[in-house]
């Protein structure tokens, strides 16, 4: 299954400045969980950045189709991931 990944923001800088990225994914169920991981091995750069975020007490939220989602929440064909850094200001 092929899953549309979104990504906001700083998180592009890894992914060669793109704002979407498709991965294939394989497995039943399919979680968010595999998906994510596809998509470290695809961009290493990203899961550096991700973990670096984590590292300083700062979390990048998880979207499928809008709403927030845990690693182990199934995705379906047509399914629209996002990965949104935090945000600050006033």
């Amino acid at each position: 299954m092929r899953v549309k990944v979104r990504l906001i923001s700083l998180l592009r800088d890894a992914v060669d400045g793109r704002r979407e990225v498709e991965v294939e994914v394989g497995g039943n169920p399919v979680t968010l969980g595999v998906v994510v991981e596809r998509l470290y091995e695809l961009y290493p750069r990203l899961r550096r950045l991700v973990e670096s975020l984590r590292e300083r007490g700062i979390n990048v939220v998880f979207l499928v189709n809008g709403a927030p989602a845990g690693s182990g929440t199934t995705i379906e064909e047509g399914d629209v991931v996002t990965l949104l850094p935090p945000a600050s200001g006033g």
